[in-house]
């Protein structure tokens, strides 16, 4: 009898569906901006990624897949492009909570505000969602675990495939900087990054918060400074580190250690100091795309460290 009530549990179980069943569903429009879904997260298919204009369905080595949407602005139409200017938003959320503002989100508002950044670089400029924010498939709630950065690593492939682009600028803001600092020990063809804020060691932040894991929950944080190569590096790499020395939430010295270790690679990094505009002085995602668009422009390391002294703030 036991064993009988084993297997109608199995076929019950086998009923429910995928490991992501616990994810709201999802939507080619405007409904996956909920905080419900940035909490619980969203499970989509491929057929359903492929109708969604500006999203590419993203495979992970050894499987996983998420739909990544992506908006673009100043892309030259039909034509491919030299360079490019990758701009990876923040963290959304802590502690199960949606950030201030989040649901209030869009498809209209997110080109809008990538029209306007790309305006104000003077730069054709792609803002890619992490899994799980504004619009893409996945759990937020595994930010800063390899996973997340194999994902946005696969989704660049195929958006450099689409729209014909050969170097990539990258800026990330906050947990955004963790993916740009994971795609720095994997892609040859990041000519430029901006690491800002960056959350680019998560266990040395952790712990400096007396933690025995990350905000996710998580204690497996993938350590990017720990997986660089310089065979990796594009022959023009340069790093700038951006951020706050007066940050409360990713403190700078928990920022150093990236720009340490691509010294000790040979690799050509900066340091910059800026002024958050919030509270926590984290907030630096516009200086952030500011010191992108002079490398794509070709600016040299001087140039950009005089603009920087001028002062950067926000």
């Amino acid at each position: 009898m036991r064993r009988g009530l084993f297997l109608r549990l199995l076929l019950v179980l086998s009923a429910i569906g995928p490991v992501h069943a616990q994810r709201t569903s999802f939507s080619t429009g405007d409904d996956n901006f909920t905080a419900e879904g940035l909490v619980r997260g969203v499970v989509a298919s491929e057929a359903q990624c492929a109708a969604v204009p500006n999203a590419v369905w993203a495979r992970a080595p050894g499987g996983s897949a998420e739909c990544l949407r992506y908006w673009a602005s100043g892309l030259p139409a039909g034509g491919p492009v030299a360079r490019v200017l990758i701009y990876i938003p923040s963290d959304q959320m802590a502690f199960d909570q949606a950030d201030a503002g989040y649901a209030g989100r869009n498809p209209k508002i997110m080109q809008g505000l990538t029209d306007g950044m790309s305006a104000r670089a003077g730069a054709p400029l792609i803002l890619l969602s992490r899994p799980g924010i504004f619009g893409s498939s996945g759990e937020h709630k595994q930010r800063r675990r390899e996973l997340e950065p194999r994902l946005m690593s696969a989704a660049l492939d195929l958006i450099k495939a689409r729209h014909g682009i050969s170097e990539l600028v990258l800026v990330g803001l906050s947990g955004g900087g963790h993916t740009v600092a994971s795609l720095l020990g994997w892609r040859s063809d990041i000519v430029c990054a901006v690491p800002t804020s960056s959350v680019s060691s998560p266990k040395m932040r952790w712990q400096g918060m007396g933690r025995t894991a990350d905000l996710t929950g998580h204690a497996d944080s993938y350590e990017p400074v720990d997986q660089l190569r310089r065979e990796v590096f594009h022959p023009q790499l340069r790093v700038f580190v951006l951020g706050d020395p007066r940050d409360s939430n990713v403190p700078w010295p928990t920022q150093l250690p990236l720009a340490t270790r691509l010294k000790e690679l040979g690799a050509t990094v900066e340091l910059i100091p800026g002024e958050g505009n919030d509270p926590q002085r984290h907030a630096l995602g516009a200086s952030g795309r500011l010191i992108g668009s002079l490398c794509l422009q070709g600016k040299s390391t001087p140039e950009i460290l005089e603009v920087a002294a001028r002062g950067l703030k926000g």
